[in-house]
């Protein structure tokens, strides 16, 4: 099980971390995948700190890299955010000179998105990051454990969105 080490120090015990009506398995399931969750971000954020972008920013390139053009609206659709979140991001991009925003020809009302020279060549870089990132750490597992991890981490989506579903669209947003 993944460790997590609390800001004093010690490392909290899972078999602590119970929810009433939720077996102990399912409970020790949640809190690892709520640390590695973490450290993920963690990772993440550590590995991209020198680079100039936030990890938010990684999939927003790959996006664009694949639409370029895309309008603002269907990028935070893709990119599963909020509008005024991916404004935020494209806002700083921007300022970076990763990204250009330029109003629709046919309806002044949308904005479209495209990377800039300077994006490009950023997005590859960054392909290069993440390839490092997968290899280091998803990549050092065993063959077979991978595919059982991408199979049980399948199940877990499509029961999340089964939820997301029920809860109807202005949970998910």
């Amino acid at each position: 099980m993944p460790t997590c080490v609390s800001p004093h120090g010690e490392s909290p015990d899972p078999s602590r971390f119970v929810l009433d009506g939720v077996d102990d398995l399912s409970s020790r399931v949640f809190f690892a995948f709520l640390v590695t969750l973490r450290q993920h971000k963690q990772l993440m954020l550590r590995t991209v700190a020198g680079q100039g972008t936030h990890p938010g920013q990684i999939f927003c390139l790959h996006v664009l890299a694949g639409h370029d053009g895309i309008s603002q609206r269907d990028l935070a659709d893709a990119l599963h955010l909020s509008p005024p979140t991916v404004s935020k991001m494209l806002q700083a991009m921007q300022k970076a000179g990763a990204v250009e925003r330029r109003p629709d020809a046919a309806d002044q009302r949308l904005t479209r998105v495209f990377l800039t020279a300077a994006g490009r060549d950023l997005e590859r870089q960054m392909r290069g990051v993440v390839a490092e990132f997968v290899n280091e750490t998803i990549g050092e597992l065993p063959e077979n454990d991978r595919r059982e991890l991408a199979r049980l981490l399948g199940e877990l989506g499509e029961s999340m969105s089964q939820a997301l579903a029920r809860r109807g669209p202005e949970a998910a947003a």
